[in-house]
């Protein structure tokens, strides 16, 4: 089967470098040894145009000169490459900021992936074009009658939005590397984020704030901020500490290799999530795999990632109080955090990469199948 997937993001792209690139990586290097696979991604700074990586062939679209105008240039370019492709089915995973119009044909033959609702917080985030994204979600939505989504929650709300319409929606899990699995957890006085340096769509502004809030009562504990960003988030980052007068107690590590996130991993007290939105949560399902508690919102996706109660405590998103005081439950209570942290390891273990890449073959399979049927 030839598969062709178009996503803005890259698990290179010093810009982004999401879960959904991520996930994008794991499940084709599985699938090449059975299929082609084709990866259509914007272009970013030091990238190759072309290149062949675990037999996955990436295509990148548009240009490198900044972040925006890499979206913009993706938005405009992508679907032309995919035109130019030989394919049996094909993908569009879609992000609010990089939206993408095929025509009719294109959209009978595809599969959307649709990861999260972002809605008004498009608005938030990005106020000048935030009502372009809001709109090209409910649109695109609407459009294809094949959407696969990575979470319980996630799918139904689409059904719930969706009303009526005949439409086939797969939920497809994300999975966890094995390697955390391995980890022998100790805990060294640290609360850690890893993530995307995001301030909004992160609850980075919230985790701060609730930090502030609990850090003169734990003088040893700090707070560890780990992951890549654009300089003008990491800037925006450290004016939150230093308006929270807690310079000196949040550690900002940056981007980190796979050895630092391990070693992160497996000496945190616990791990926060504190997102308004998300799809899944790759990083709750790594930090639970480490066998570490994890503390994180009430939001769709995440409350299907995290098991509140067995393997972690969920709050109200965007709530610094919410988030302090599951702080201070988590730091007053060991036995608590890791009994949490030792059923997390067992649950994450039902996310294994080779099962659902097999899963999501199987989705493809089916679509491949129409597709011919329909030529014939």
């Amino acid at each position: 089967m030839k598969i062709c997937h178009l996503i803005y993001d890259d698990v290179k792209n010093p810009w982004l470098g999401g879960g959904g690139a991520l996930r994008a990586r794991e499940i084709y290097r599985r699938l090449a040894g059975r299929h082609q696979v084709t990866v259509v991604t914007g272009h970013f700074p030091g990238a190759a145009r072309e290149e062949v990586a675990d037999g996955v062939r990436f295509l990148r679209v548009g240009s490198d000169a900044s972040y925006a105008r890499s979206r913009l240039s993706y938005c405009c370019q992508a679907l032309a490459c995919l035109r130019r492709q030989e394919w049996e089915v094909w993908v569009h995973e879609f992000s609010a900021f990089a939206p993408l119009w095929p025509e009719a044909r294109l959209r009978r033959r595809g599969l959307l992936f649709f990861y999260h609702f972002v809605g008004a917080h498009a608005l938030v985030k990005h106020p000048l074009v935030g009502g372009v994204a809001w709109a090209a979600e409910a649109l695109t939505l609407r459009r294809y009658a094949n959407i696969v989504t990575i979470s319980p929650s996630v799918q139904e709300e689409v059904r719930h939005r969706l009303g009526e319409r005949q439409v086939q929606i797969d939920c497809v899990y994300t999975g966890v590397d094995a390697r955390y699995f391995g980890l022998e957890p100790e805990e060294e006085p640290y609360l850690l984020y890893f993530g995307r340096m995001d301030v909004h769509t992160k609850g980075l502004d919230t985790l701060i704030a609730a930090y502030a809030q609990v850090a003169p009562q734990y003088p040893q504990v700090q707070l560890k901020v780990a992951g890549r960003g654009t300089p003008e988030a990491v800037a925006q980052v450290r004016r939150l500490i230093s308006q929270a007068g807690v310079e000196g107690r949040v550690e900002l590590l940056g981007a980190v290799d796979e050895a630092q996130k391990c070693e992160l991993l497996r000496q945190a007290l616990f791990a926060c999530m504190p997102s308004r939105y998300e799809g899944w949560g790759i990083a709750a399902a790594e930090a639970q795999a480490s066998c570490k508690a994890v503390l994180g919102t009430r939001v769709s996706g995440l409350r299907d990632a995290v098991r509140e109660g067995e393997t972690g405590l969920l709050v109200e998103a965007g709530q610094p109080g919410a988030l302090a005081q599951g702080m201070r439950q988590l730091l007053d209570q060991p036995e608590l955090r890791q009994r949490l942290g030792k059923e997390g390891r067992v649950w994450a273990g039902r996310f294994d990469w080779e099962q659902i890449a097999r899963d999501q073959e199987e989705v493809y399979l089916r679509a491949a199948a129409a597709n011919r049927r329909e030529d014939n």
